[in-house]
């Protein structure tokens, strides 16, 4: 993977109206390039109050002067498929765009976008990849619905340099979308069954504001009627923003922009979802091979992606599985958001998870006890195997559970805890946990 990290740009707020500093690459041309690149990704960042006061859309804060080594996005590759050749007579059709013939298209690609801050001020952290949950996209980790920084930018300022991801399936990642046209081509029939109008045609989950309500855990009792937002009461003292759901008041509907089709993993990502944790599954596979090309990485999945980490370090690309030595294995530690145990791993499995380090988070308004089914099995077996596996349910929190001086209970947060109020307070019990273990 190549590293387009050459220049070091320092911009200022625009309410300091101080100028722009002279930027250094590795030959003059080079670093006037890569200057400019860096100081319009900058410049957006610290004016992105001023236009939002004039755009429909919550006024989005500016945090103050923020200084990037390196900023950029690239793709962990896919792989070349062919395109079907639709039957007769359907000899004008086409399953690939420009040909009625077998051509090659990419599917399953991965894409990543990085900040990282400059190598002067960073400190000896390991680099972090972080993946999103059903229905959303990079964006979850970005600036939260009422413009407050997001977990990106946070975990860049505390030195990490950071890898933001997308589902293969989703959002800028690739997929195979002639499962599809083949049925518009006639190439695949559709054969209704008792239970699935078409099981040939996957199907795309559409998230609502009931299912965000519920799965989120947003209010005190289930919402059966929409708009959620004026039939169902959220939880006393939630965290969530929930004027960005249309709460209150000059409330909106900001958050349901992030909301976008998801592509269902299990039948789009080349393979349902393997029973086994080791099994090939995209989007872990690819996540595996960029801590492989990073040379290590910190691993954190959030809701439907929680388990991706674990299932990625149990990919071949990950050296991690079967276990052999801590320098081979690139994926350093293990974060996962909402849960994503497992209950059936193997011996080699548990081995191989007990050398690296595992912090399971989960927040408040659980209808039961956490940890949950599978976690309770999942844990024993680790730590029975001498592995460093914590579960941390915010509002059961023990003062120094985690680490020395960590935190005792946090109320209020629910499941999409990187967008609430007090979402860099969270991050930063992440940060220090990977502190206390040396990440």
């Amino acid at each position: 993977m190549e590293d387009p990290a050459p220049a070091i740009i320092t911009m200022m707020c625009p309410q300091m109206g101080k100028p722009l500093r002279e930027s250094r690459g590795r030959n003059s041309m080079k670093g006037i390039k890569h200057a400019m690149m860096a100081a319009a990704a900058l410049i957006a960042l610290g004016l992105m109050s001023n236009i939002a006061a004039a755009q429909d859309y919550s006024a989005v804060n500016a945090n103050g002067t923020l200084v990037l080594g390196g900023y950029g996005n690239f793709f962990i590759p896919g792989n070349l498929a062919t395109c079907p050749t639709p039957p007769p007579p359907a000899t004008n059709a086409s399953v690939c765009a420009g040909t009625t013939n077998p051509g090659l298209h990419m599917i399953n690609q991965m894409y990543v976008q990085f900040m990282k801050p400059v190598k002067e001020a960073r400190k000896m952290h390991w680099p972090i990849a972080i993946v999103h949950g059903c229905c959303l996209s990079t964006k979850s980790w970005q600036t939260t619905p009422d413009g407050r920084m997001g977990w990106d930018e946070y975990f860049v300022r505390q030195k990490f340099d950071t890898y933001m991801i997308d589902q293969v399936g989703r959002a800028r990642s690739g997929f195979d979308a002639t499962v599809y046209n083949s049925l518009n081509t006639g190439i695949t029939h559709c054969i209704p069954t008792a239970t699935v109008q078409c099981p040939q045609s996957p199907n795309i989950l559409i998230a609502s504001d009931q299912f965000a309500w519920n799965v989120f855990r947003w209010g005190t009792a289930p919402c059966t009627t929409s708009p959620c937002s004026t039939n169902t009461t959220p939880h006393p003292g939630i965290r969530f923003p929930m004027q960005t759901v249309g709460v209150g008041t000059g409330s909106n509907l900001q958050f349901y922009n992030m909301v976008i089709p998801d592509l269902n993993n299990a039948t789009l990502s080349g393979a349902p979802s393997p029973a086994d944790p080791a099994g090939f599954y995209n989007t872990p596979a690819q996540m595996a091979e960029l801590a492989r090309e990073l040379g290590g990485a910190i691993l954190m999945g959030h809701s439907e992606s929680s388990s991706f980490p674990t299932r990625a370090a149990l990919q071949p690309a990950s050296g991690c599985y079967p276990w052999t030595t801590a320098a081979a294995c690139k994926v350093k530690a293990i974060v996962q958001l909402e849960t994503g145990c497992f209950a059936n791993l193997t011996p080699a499995e548990i081995n191989t998870l007990a050398h690296i380090p595992i912090l399971i988070e989960y927040g408040d308004f659980s209808a039961v006890p956490q940890p949950a089914a599978p976690c309770p099995t999942e844990i024993q077996q680790i730590t029975a195997a001498g592995g460093d596996i914590k579960f941390a349910w915010l509002p059961a929190l023990k003062p120094n559970s985690l680490y020395r001086r960590s935190p005792g209970p946090i109320t209020g947060n629910e499941h999409m805890v990187m967008l609430d109020t007090n979402n860099l307070q969270i991050a930063q019990i992440i940060i220090d946990w990977l502190s206390s273990r040396g990440l």
